[in-house]
């Protein structure tokens, strides 16, 4: 049978989803896990739940609230799979699947622009917004999916370039096909998406920011402008969760088999950016494939303790994502001071 979803806490109204697609039998083995290793408690006993599932739901539910309280920008919903429909290896048998997706859909995540406040901290130091990014890329990483130019750009490059960084072969290939003489008469005839119309709207190094200042230099940076330390401040806190807060739970999920549709935000440059137009051709394309909605899945054993150290774990990764949040909320929330001009009569 399948047991039909079960709230689980969420913020801005938006419920979590916990689902588990399985026969009753599943639910004595993942409520005996939970027990054994302490994520269900007396206390959650003492409720006297209707069900070994029930209980499960209650004790996960708490778990997940603890996680994402506070969460303001990243949208996280828990959802527990045994028998997924499709994309994953089969070999798992003894493994439960956590995936974490967004309360409304693929892509309703919230949106942000940071290319206002990127531009304002290359103005103060060549090189310090790409730093700040490139920083922030590697925070990305270690949380659920962050959809972001980078992103954005391997997407192109998969969709549209052949798996290439530009469009040049795809173009070849275009004019042994098509007929066209000239590249040009390609260009005219067809909506063919280039690398130069990906960053019509934003540096390249928006998609591949490197860290060209050092500790020293930022520092000094720092000492000229209020929301440049603001932002300097922000990106210490997360430095210091990384190196004194592990170890964080692993959400690359390698082990799918599938492409995920999902992201826990939506980082773009600009509202004129390219990223919409690249979004909608992927989307169009992975539902012709095999997909996941979910911007993080991971496959857990059911027997064992591999549940209670992931939800540990992502205790750490959650106050990592909100830390993140901070230095995003002041890059989203920029606004360039205007200046006042006093006209004497």
């Amino acid at each position: 049978m399948t047991f039909a979803p079960l709230a689980l806490p969420s913020l801005a109204d938006l419920p979590g989803v916990y689902t588990i697609r399985s026969g009753e039998s599943f639910s004595h083995p993942l409520a005996l896990s939970l027990l054994h290793s302490g994520v269900i408690t007396e206390a959650d006993v003492r409720q006297r739940p209707k069900s070994e599932l029930a209980l499960a739901q209650a004790a996960l539910s708490r778990r997940w609230e603890q996680i994402t309280a506070g969460m303001n920008l990243f949208d996280w919903n828990l959802r527990i799979e045994q028998a997924p429909e499709h994309g994953y290896p089969q070999y798992l048998e003894e493994h439960l699947w956590a995936l974490i997706q967004t309360g409304g859909g693929p892509v309703t995540c919230a949106v942000i622009c940071i290319g206002r406040a990127m531009e304002k901290l290359e103005s103060v130091r060549a090189g310090l917004g790409q730093t700040v990014l490139a920083t922030l890329y590697d925070a990305f990483r270690m949380l659920p999916t962050v959809c972001t130019p980078r992103y954005v750009l391997g997407v192109a490059e998969y969709l549209y370039w052949y798996g290439e960084s530009d469009e040049d072969e795809a173009i070849k290939q275009a004019l042994d096909m098509g007929g066209y003489d000239t590249v040009e008469e390609l260009l005219a005839s067809e909506d063919f998406f280039t690398r130069d119309k990906f960053f019509s709207e934003m540096p390249e190094w928006a998609a591949q920011p490197r860290r060209t200042l050092t500790r020293r230099q930022i520092q000094l940076a720092a000492g000229r402008d209020p929301f440049v330390r603001e932002i300097v401040d922000a990106m210490d806190a997360v430095w210091n969760i990384v190196r004194f807060y592990g170890p964080f739970a692993d959400v690359r999920s390698e082990d799918v088999g599938a492409d995920l549709i999902d992201f826990g935000l939506l980082v773009r440059w600009s509202e004129d950016d390219m990223v919409g137009r690249v979004l909608d051709d992927f989307l169009h394309h992975a539902q012709e494939g095999d997909y996941v909605i979910a911007s993080s899945v991971t496959p857990l054993k059911i027997v064992g303790a591999d549940m209670a150290d992931w939800l540990k774990r992502m205790e750490s990764t959650g106050m990592l994502a909100k830390a993140v949040e901070r230095v995003l909320s002041l890059l989203a929330d920029f606004q360039e001071p205007r200046t006042l001009v006093r006209v004497l009569v």
